[in-house]
C-alpha cells in the first residue's frame, strides 16, 4: 500500500508540538533553523533529540558541529519561527540574541533554552536524528510556549480537571 505524503502529513499534524529554533556556530558563523521534531530522550543523563532534513542548507553545519542550542519559543516569538524556517543569511540581520556558554545563539525571551553537546547522529529516511546531552538549561515560566498543530500556530490553554466517570 502506497502512503500519500500529503495525507500522512495532515494526519501527523494532529500531534501538537512545541516550536524550537536550533542554533549552532561553526567557524565563527551562526546557523539556525526552526524545528518542531524535538523531544526529550533521557533524564539521566539528560539527552534530547531533534530531526533535520538532509536537504536543509544548514545541514552540513549541524553535521560538523560538536554543540547546539535549543530555543523553545514563547507564544510571542512566531516571527522568529517564521524567520528561521527559511534559508539564507538574512535571518541574522537586526536580531537580538546572546551567546550561551557554548558560543551558540540563545534568545533571551525563549520559554526554555537547552545548551547541548552533540553525541550522535542517526540517518533515517530523508532526515537525520541528532542526539545531544544537555550541559545547561534555563526556563522562563512567565511566558507561554509557542505550539504548532494542524498547520497553524497555537497557544496552550489550561483545561479544567477531568470529571470522574
Amino acid at each position: 500500500m502506497a502512503i500519500d505524503r500529503s495525507e500522512i502529513r495532515k494526519a501527523l499534524g494532529n500531534f501538537a508540538t512545541g516550536v524550537t529554533v536550533i542554533t549552532t556556530r561553526v567557524g565563527g558563523q551562526f546557523y539556525g533553523l526552526t524545528v518542531n521534531s524535538f523531544a526529550s530522550v533521557s533524564l539521566a543523563p539528560p539527552v534530547l533529540l531533534f530531526c533535520i532534513a538532509r536537504s536543509r542548507q544548514c545541514y552540513d553545519a549541524f553535521a560538523d558541529t560538536c554543540s547546539f542550542t535549543v530555543n523553545v519559543l514563547n507564544s510571542r516569538q512566531r516571527g522568529l519561527s517564521d524567520r528561521f524556517a527559511t534559508s539564507g543569511d538574512d535571518k541574522w540581520r537586526e536580531l537580538r540574541y546572546v551567546e550561551d556558554d557554548l558560543g551558540n545563539v540563545m534568545f533571551p525571551d525563549a520559554a526554555a533554552v537547552f545548551s547541548c553537546a552533540k553525541r550522535q547522529m542517526i540517518e533515517s529516511g530523508d532526515h537525520t536524528i541528532v542526539l545531544g546531552e544537555v550541559l545547561g538549561f534555563r526556563q522562563n515560566a512567565a511566558v507561554d510556549p509557542l505550539v504548532y498543530c494542524r498547520s497553524q500556530y497555537c497557544v496552550p490553554a489550561t483545561m479544567p480537571p477531568a470529571s470522574p466517570n
